[in-house]
């Protein structure tokens, strides 16, 4: 089923977007920083319904991805936190809500937000699916560059002696180019000014908070 553009739902949606990481900027640099922070999953499921009203075509294909990305990206995080063989050695803290083995369930969520919204990013540009994979994983890896101190100073994560390793960065970059693979090969309509304008308000809001918090 392919939903035709409506523009007021966009400006809607990206007025509502811009509005709550405003919001968040101003109210984590305040006395009320943890009330704010634990909030957190409430703007991700906020985030992706936005997304998901945008989206342009509804199929099997499109709600197999959006499952699959999200439960991979669980998954990952689950073997992640107990082998400490994919992203390192880190921990959870209590910010982002209910934990499922020792993972919130929101960063199942997470994945699905930024794999899908840095593939749509990548999708403007006139590349083959291979390409405009590799694209949206370093767009990937330039989000996380900027969320990783943001993480660690709100208590989403720590890491063993404070140290981000290098292994994290080419481990995202790993599962986001395995994710956007399979999202450049869906047969669907990849368009949604939605997902473009959050990657942008999420880079600027960490890039913000990594500098001010």
């Amino acid at each position: 089923m392919i939903i035709g553009y409506n523009r007021n739902l966009y400006i809607g949606s990206l007025v509502f977007l811009i509005i709550i990481y405003t919001v968040g900027v101003i109210g984590l640099n305040t006395e009320f920083k943890n009330e704010i922070a634990v909030l957190t999953p409430y703007t991700l499921v906020l985030s992706a319904i936005a997304l998901l009203l945008n989206h342009r075509e509804w199929n099997r294909y499109f709600v197999i991805f959006v499952a699959f990305a999200a439960i991979l990206g669980y998954l990952i995080e689950l073997i992640g936190i107990e082998s400490k063989l994919i992203f390192g050695t880190y921990s959870y803290g209590k910010t982002l809500g209910y934990k499922l083995y020792g993972v919130p369930i929101v960063m199942g969520l997470n994945w699905f937000l930024m794999v899908y919204s840095c593939g749509m990013v990548a999708n403007l540009f006139r590349f083959g699916v291979f390409i405009k994979s590799i694209v949206g994983a370093f767009l990937m890896v330039i989000l996380d560059l900027s969320l990783e101190p943001v993480a660690v100073n709100l208590d989403f994560w720590t890491w063993e002696n404070g140290i981000i390793p290098i292994q994290n960065y080419i481990a995202w970059f790993i599962v986001a180019f395995v994710l956007l693979i399979y999202f450049h090969k869906l047969e669907l309509k990849k368009m949604n000014r939605i997902a473009v304008g959050l990657f942008i308000i999420q880079y600027i809001f960490f890039f913000i908070l990594s500098y001010t918090l």
